[in-house]
Formats: structure tokens, sequence, C-alpha cells
């Protein structure tokens, strides 16, 4: 087996002496390892499209969802695995897939667990493998995305705590299979596997190897039923809100939002002129070393 490791020095918690770390791991095995850090947005996607054609069998991402998207983007259809040390600020898809996210835990993870097969989501032929939508997560998204500082998962909160009271919600169009239906929602998410990133199960019906989308919406609550609500969106039992929350799930999930709009996969914030995006999955599109899958 061969290991390349892509590094984003930027991510919520890979700071540290990664490369010594790799070292020690390595040292006296004979396997063939190579790291190397990112630079910037899209520096992740090169190096690995780079390692996959160098030959390396386990391309590994050291970062969060949005460098884990751009390493895995690649390796969609290809016999090589992906591995993931997580190190963002929510760890949506190393949550979804059950990898520790204690990074000696995980890293000697990577030496043992065999590789399974996952879904992939395409929005507008854009990969993401964990979560995307539309709505008040990726203006949060955005938002985040923009600053400078320190990064975490607490100033994720603090924005989309600035944001949620003065949310106007956008009356969307939704197409799942076929099956046309008006949403006026906070946030409308298509998600892969049953979380967000932090914990947050916002579809605790999904599974990222079901060969579906799970499309869910969440209307605006008043601060009392959003307190209320809050422990549910972390205990798996969201879907008991009926006023506020709904779930579709298909293969094909088409979202007009009636104007141009921000829309995020997994975490990283892009722009639609026309408000219009449409959602596919590509069944068991990519390796990924990981536990092996649980149904609880």
């Amino acid at each position: 087996m061969s290991y390349f490791f892509i590094i984003n020095p930027n991510a919520g918690g890979s700071r540290g002496d990664i490369s010594g770390r790799l070292a020690r791991l390595f040292s006296g095995r004979k396997l063939r390892y190579e790291a190397q850090f990112t630079n910037g947005r899209g520096h992740a996607t090169e190096l690995s499209s780079k390692a996959l054609l160098a030959g390396f069998s386990t391309i590994v991402a050291v970062g969060g969802d949005g460098t884990i998207r751009e390493t895995a983007a690649p390796l969609i259809g290809k016999q090589a695995a992906l591995g993931i040390l997580p190190c963002g600020s929510g760890n949506g898809l190393a949550r979804n897939l059950y990898i520790p996210l204690d990074f000696e835990k995980a890293l000697d993870g990577l030496l043992h667990w065999a590789p399974r097969s996952v879904d992939a989501g395409l929005a507008d032929g854009r990969p993401f493998f964990c979560a995307a939508g539309v709505g008040l997560d990726a203006e949060v998204a955005h938002d985040f995305n923009s600053m400078s500082g320190r990064r975490g998962i607490l100033p994720y909160v603090w924005h989309a705590a600035r944001r949620v009271f003065n949310y106007k919600p956008v009356k969307t169009v939704a197409v799942v299979d076929g099956r046309r239906m008006e949403l006026t929602a906070m946030l409308n998410g298509v998600l892969n596997g049953m979380q967000y990133g932090g914990g947050a199960r916002v579809a605790p019906g999904a599974y990222i190897d079901d060969g579906l989308l799970d499309l869910v919406s969440i209307k605006k609550p008043s601060l009392p039923r959003l307190l209320w609500a809050l422990p549910a969106l972390f205990n798996g039992r969201l879907a008991e809100h009926k006023a506020i929350y709904s779930a579709f799930k298909g293969r094909l999930i088409e979202l007009d939002c009636g104007k141009e709009s921000w829309y995020h996969l997994d975490g990283e914030d892009f722009y639609s002129s026309s408000g219009k995006i449409r959602f596919s999955v590509l069944p068991s599109a990519l390796k990924v070393r990981a536990p092996k899958p649980s149904r609880v």
C-alpha cells in the first residue's frame, strides 16, 4: 500500500507537527508515503490528481470537509481509496463514516481499515460527499469562509446565531424525482449522509451508501420553538418536530430559489446566478478507508 497525504495548514484542528507524526507512524514500515501542504482553494484537487497519476493507492485528506471534498473529487470512479484525518471545524464526513475524531486513532485506522464504497453527490456537475443546500446554511458558509483569523466550530456557531434571527425565508420550488412542491424554509439541505458537521443530525434516516439523497426542509421557528427543537438536532429526533421539519428521498433533486443565491457543498460556498441547482447521486462512486459501517 502507498499513501499520499494532502494537508490543509489552515484547517480548524490541523495544527501541530503532522510531518513528525507521519514519520513516526511509518518508521520501520515498508510502506511508501509522501505528504504535501495545500496553498489555497482548489490546490487539494490538483495534488490528488497528481497522486492518482503517480500510482498511490490511498490519498489522504488532512483537514475539514472542504479539503476532503477537493481531495475526493478526482477519486470518483477510481480504484484508489480516500483516507481522512479529520482536522476541520465540523468534520461532517468523518462523523458520517464513524471515523474517530482523535487524530492518532484515525491515523492508525488508515493502516487497518479496508476500503468501503460510498455514494457521491453532484450539484450542477460539482461533487459533494456529505451535505449541500441553499438558504441559511449556505449564507453562513459564505460568511464563515470569508472571515479571516481563527477558525473552528465556535466562530461558525457565532455566524449562524447572527444570521438566524434576521433571515427571511425564500420560496423555493423543489422537484424530487419528478414530484413538485413549494417550500418556504429557513434552509433546504440536500444530504448524502445523516448529519452536517458538529454532530448536527439533520437527516437521521439517511445513509451514505443507500444510493439516495435526502432533501431536508426546515422552516424558520419562533425563538421558543427553536430552543425546544435544538436538542433534537443533535440526538436524531428532529423529524418529530413536524411543524418545522419535512424530508424527502430521491435520486434527482432540483431546487429553484427564484433568484440568484448562494449554495454550499460540504461547507464550501458557491454562487448560482439563476438560483437553480440540480442535485444527483452517483451510487458507490467513491472508495474510502473507514470502519465497518453501522446502522445504529
